[in-house]
């Protein structure tokens, strides 16, 4: 059998809608941060983004995981994070961190470990999900910089209630007995928590894919996001006839976002938009217009 070597493609997520309960699935948070196969020899460590770049001067706060081994060699999958005080993952954390070309070391960079692939030279990833996650907990220790992220058995739902409760990305879904697959797999499922709001509309995409919005505060409309579309096909095709019918020269919005290739609208329809959370830089992250409400009389 031929050894894994890297870069290494990682197996991807499906997306379902709704949380399940199965005694044939396990079930974890889903962690918010950037996605990492990492190879490790003795003290030799390369750090695998989902693209196969490294990430090793990235985050200098990783250099010594190959310490917390009970093994000389590993390959495991997981998810880099940024773990606030309250033990939850911040994206716009983990970002600043990662753009910083000389940030600082810091200690709330975590490498959350649910996986591995290989151990002193032993390919596992053919073997069923449970008894690699056996494995992964003989060889890996919780320390250095490593999590190892907790699971239950059937109570999807369960885990998804508290997920939404605290504000969390979502949760995953896998089947005990998969093997790791190199692609997207519907052995594993994610499923998001969403949270909603309403928002006034401002521009659109000139191929018609995305909708600019934002929301009004003290008489001006400020920009939030481009969204992508989640209506059924009748609501896009009205939506698409109407839109043109308000084109504006201006922009509407109080600071014009660098977008290229937009059209501008008077703001005088609403939409209901699902997304995951609000960035550090007060846009959506993950959002989509699920509804469009006619508003004629708008707030300008």
């Amino acid at each position: 059998m031929d050894m894994l070597q890297p870069p290494l493609r990682p197996m991807l997520l499906t997306t379902r809608e709704e949380p399940f309960d199965s005694e044939e699935y396990l079930f974890e948070i889903k962690w918010d941060g950037y996605r990492c196969i990492s190879f490790i020899n003795g003290s030799t460590l390369f750090l695998q983004s989902r693209n196969g770049k490294s990430l090793n001067r990235n985050f200098p706060e990783l250099a010594e995981i190959h310490k917390a081994l009970n093994c000389k060699e590993a390959i495991l999958d997981g998810e880099i994070c940024y773990i606030d005080k309250e033990g939850k993952a911040n994206f716009g954390k983990l970002q600043e961190q990662f753009r910083e070309k000389k940030s600082p070391y810091n200690n709330s960079i975590k490498l959350i470990a649910w996986d591995i692939l290989s151990y002193d030279n032993k390919d596992i990833y053919h073997l069923p999900l449970l008894e690699r996650k056996e494995i992964l907990k003989e060889m890996v220790r919780e320390e250095r910089g490593i999590l190892i992220p907790g699971y239950i058995i059937n109570h999807g739902r369960k885990l998804y209630e508290e997920a939404e409760k605290n504000k969390l990305e979502g949760i995953v879904a896998k089947k005990l007995d998969s093997p790791y697959e190199f692609k997207r797999s519907k052995y594993w499922y994610k499923i998001k928590c969403w949270q909603y709001t309403e928002v006034y509309i401002g521009g659109y995409t000139a191929e018609g894919t995305a909708l600019l919005v934002g929301k009004y505060e003290k008489g001006n409309l400020h920009y939030m996001g481009k969204v992508k579309m989640a209506l059924d096909k009748n609501m896009t095709q009205a939506l698409f006839r109407f839109l043109p019918t308000i084109l504006t020269a201006s922009c509407p919005f109080r600071t014009e976002p660098a977008q290229k290739g937009v059209k501008w609208v008077k703001p005088l329809l609403r939409s209901i938009v699902r997304y995951t959370e609000i960035s550090r830089h007060n846009t959506f992250r993950h959002a989509y217009a699920i509804k469009i409400i006619l508003d004629n009389s708008g707030e300008d």
